[in-house]
């Protein structure tokens, strides 16, 4: 399925949902009618299942109905993998047209109300994206997928928290969530160590501004000692263990590298940048990261403060950078 296809409008999705053939199959309740057979599912109605065999259709009441299994084609699996808001009303479609079925052995119905949820929270819908959770959460047969459904409502109601509660509270939730380490809610846990890297880092710089001369102040240094590492730690934790989460993974890499910069440390700043050039080229912060890269290379090489550098110092704007080297390999408790 092209990315045109996954913008498709909800009536394209529901000609889609009834053309394709005869991919379900469906258990009788009773053993005595018949074996398993294939058809084509088009949508659950309040009464039972409409399907369709060839050129007939036909309505099965629930209660003749022992389970059924949902053949996906490559569209649907990709809709469901790419939960983004120009999938929504396609995964509205589907939702709306399999979630009576929730409590059938065998219903993949919960696979797209999850997709729909992780949607609708990218658009900041989040009282739909609750209740969508929260039916498959309690309602749906296949345990893996209640699993999966209860993280998102612990996502949402953190979303609600960080809306709602008082800053003290949100921070000390938030330390909570990280201190149990539940990484099988990868959403939440970069939810919150984002959050809490943009706190610590604003502490670095708040302790700083107060105490000019916080390196000669023992009482001082490992306060803002701790809120350093602390910021560096949850910024570089998306990347170190959850890569495949592009998007956030970047983002962490980019602000690690704005961390260095701050406390002037232009090495480290060059290899976090490369870094993130070799592993995420298509993030948002190519441009601003190549940008930055070329005149902290040539501050470092002529051995002069960026600041001091001068033009003729720098590669030429027209000079091509070449390929960033190989990513290098960070480690988390680093000084």
């Amino acid at each position: 399925m092209t990315a045109g296809a996954l913008a498709q409008t909800a009536d394209q999705a529901a000609r889609a949902l009834a053309q394709r053939g005869e991919l379900d199959e469906i258990r009788w309740s009773d053993p005595n009618k018949g074996p398993a057979f294939r058809a084509g599912i088009v949508r659950a109605l309040p009464d039972g299942l409409e399907v369709q065999r060839g050129a007939v259709k036909r309505v099965l009441p629930y209660d003749q109905i022992g389970g059924v299994k949902f053949g996906l084609t490559m569209g649907e699996r990709q809709l469901i993998a790419e939960a983004k808001a120009e999938t929504i009303p396609a995964l509205r479609v589907f939702w709306e047209a399999r979630h009576p079925t929730i409590k059938l052995a065998g219903s993949n119905a919960g696979d797209f109300g999850l997709a729909l949820a992780r949607a609708l929270r990218e658009t900041k819908a989040y009282a739909e994206a609750q209740a969508i959770a929260k039916e498959i959460a309690y309602e749906d047969q296949d345990p893996a997928r209640r699993t999966r459904a209860l993280a998102e409502t612990e996502t949402l109601a953190f979303i609600q928290v960080m809306a709602t509660a008082k800053p003290e509270e949100v921070e000390r939730r938030a330390w909570a969530v990280t201190e149990m380490a539940e990484e099988s809610n990868a959403d939440l846990m970069l939810l919150v160590t984002s959050f809490l890297m943009q706190k610590e880092f604003a502490a670095l710089k708040q302790v700083e501004a107060d105490n000019p001369r916080w390196m000669e102040d023992d009482e001082v240094k490992p306060i803002r000692e701790r809120h350093y590492h602390r910021a560096l730690d949850l910024a570089l934790y998306p990347s170190l263990f959850h890569p495949r989460r592009r998007g956030e993974s970047a983002d962490g890499l980019w602000h690690a590298a704005q961390i260095y910069l701050y406390t002037h440390d232009s090495a480290r700043v060059v290899a976090v940048l490369e870094d993130l050039l070799a592993l995420y080229a298509d993030s948002q912060h190519t441009a601003k990261a190549k940008e930055l890269l070329m005149p902290l290379k040539a501050s470092l090489e002529s051995g002069k403060p960026l600041t001091e550098a001068k033009p003729a110092d720098k590669p030429k704007a027209s000079e091509p950078m070449g390929p960033p080297p190989p990513p290098k390999r960070y480690n988390l408790f680093e000084d």
